[in-house]
């Protein structure tokens, strides 16, 4: 019997609930243009009902006075009013539905907090964090309410141009109006503050160990999910964790060669050409993974939370209360040969789950939506059914002559077993990521170990103590602890 502790993943705090919505919203402004419109007004009515649940658990002193009641009130009539004008269908945007999701599970641990009940006052720093809790709210639905109305503008041409579309009683063209005033009405909750209101968020202390703890167990959940269930999603999942994990990489090894805990020189030479790379890598094998998902196969729902909570790990370190840290800030807040050492083990994770990433690419029987996988398909010449190895425009047969895919599969956007030609055209970014997971590995390796007496300190930090060996490093990391992480039910403050 094994007695190794199974793998946990860190309760998330409303404020990273909040975070991780907001993120959402940002993606989905690039995706809105490739979405079905009406799906989007249907599930944006969830999103207004979750914040407005959320925004009732906030104090009201918090709240702007006689205007914060006034928009949330109307923005909740305005989804209402939407989603019965959007005509019935069962096609609801799945990624909207986890917004509102969210939404509710951080007015859930508010809840179950106790803050606020049996009589107690909010103090003045908890009214500061709960109004940069009420401008983050309003922020997401004002990103998500313009990404509908982007959704509904194509959906409006498409209607516009096939009278066969034409089925509904309120055209796409009222639809996006209503949401185009949605819009100006969460604006105008925001103006003046935001982000300049932000800055009175609660931040607890870092615990430095969180990602060593979040790299170990998203290794687990990526290993497992790719070995026992590869799905599109879990490959998109793995993607994009890697690379949003080595974007936050990037900061914390430029904040290690500001503070001379890593060679500068290396740092440009070696380090920061590798991580571009991977960066561009991992990007580009997410969007391919991910337009492939179909909304009928399930999520990868535990390889999800993990790599949820290893994106919040880092953004703890990386983040300050509006933006991006500073590499000194970064160093003042946490022990920099602990995150150095949490970066090495990132890289040999990152390597490690590339090769499965890339392996299970080769073999693996994935379940695609027909439609992109079609439009993934014309990147094929139709004789041969292989890459295209000419340039576009060039004279070639038609593509009917030969599908990889039946037409109607396609109408229907039904889920189909991926066809076999079209899996050189994933196998190829797959590889190019694990290759550049590899060079990135083998250039961080040893980047903490140069001679410390070469470097080119800031003067700030020059010393006439002897260069630490590797032994005395080493022992003080081992000496060294961070704060304990807070229990599970354990909530200081609605925003953080």
């Amino acid at each position: 019997m094994s007695r190794r502790r199974p793998p946990s993943i860190y309760p998330p705090s409303t404020g990273e609930l909040m975070d991780r919505a907001d993120l959402l919203a940002r993606r989905l402004l690039y995706e809105a243009p490739e979405r079905d419109g009406r799906a989007m007004v249907r599930a944006w009515g969830e999103v207004v009902e979750g914040a407005a649940e959320l925004w009732s658990h906030l104090p009201r002193p918090s709240d702007l006075p006689g205007t914060g009641h006034d928009v949330i009130t109307q923005l909740a009539r305005t989804a209402r009013t939407l989603h019965r004008s959007a005509g019935q269908a069962r096609q609801v945007d799945p990624t909207l539905q986890e917004i509102g999701t969210l939404f509710t599970r951080a007015a859930g641990m508010i809840e179950n907090s106790g803050i606020g009940r049996t009589g107690t006052r909010w103090t003045p720093r908890q009214n500061q964090d709960a109004f940069a809790a009420r401008l983050h709210i309003m922020h997401t639905l004002y990103v998500t309410s313009h990404a509908v109305s982007v959704a509904l503008a194509t959906t409006a041409r498409a209607e516009n141009r096939d009278e066969r579309l034409q089925v509904y009683n309120v055209p796409a063209d009222d639809l996006r109006a209503r949401v185009l005033d949605a819009e100006q009405i969460a604006h105008s909750y925001l103006r003046g503050h935001y982000p300049t209101g932000l800055d009175g968020r609660h931040r607890q202390p870092v615990d430095d160990t969180r990602i060593e703890d979040a790299i170990a167990t998203w290794d687990v959940h990526a290993q497992r999910t790719l070995t026992r269930a590869p799905t599109p999603d879990a490959m998109a999942q793995v993607a994009g964790t890697a690379f949003a994990a080595t974007v936050h990489t990037h900061r914390l090894w430029r904040a290690a060669a500001d503070t001379g805990h890593v060679d500068p020189h290396a740092y440009t030479h070696e380090i920061t050409p590798a991580l571009e790379t991977m960066i561009e890598r991992w990007g580009h094998a997410n969007t391919v993974w991910h337009t492939l998902h179909h909304p009928q196969v399930p999520t990868a729902g535990d390889l999800r939370e993990a790599s949820w909570e290893l994106v919040n790990a880092m953004l703890e370190v990386t983040r300050d209360r509006i933006g991006a840290a500073t590499g000194q800030h970064i160093a003042e807040r946490v022990h920099m040969p602990t995150v150095l050492r949490s970066l090495h083990h990132l890289h040999a994770t990152l390597a490690s789950v590339g090769e499965l990433f890339h392996d299970t690419a080769r073999r693996a029987p994935f379940v695609v939506n027909a439609r992109p996988a079609n439009d993934l398909a014309r990147e094929l010449d139709p004789p041969t059914n292989k890459p295209r190895s000419v340039p576009r425009g060039w004279p070639e047969t038609d593509p009917t002559e030969n599908p990889v895919i039946a037409p109607r599969d396609i109408l229907l956007r039904r889920a189909v077993l991926l066809p076999e030609p079209l899996r050189p055209l994933l196998e190829r970014p797959s590889g190019q990521a694990a290759a550049a997971s590899r060079a990135a590995l083998r250039a961080t390796i040893g980047a903490d170990d140069r001679n410390v007496e070469s470097m080119h300190l800031p003067p700030s930090w020059a010393t006439n103590e002897p260069a630490p060996t590797r032994l005395t490093r080493s022992q003080t990391t081992e000496r060294h602890r961070a704060a304990p992480a807070p229990a599970p039910g354990a909530v200081t403050t609605p925003g953080r």
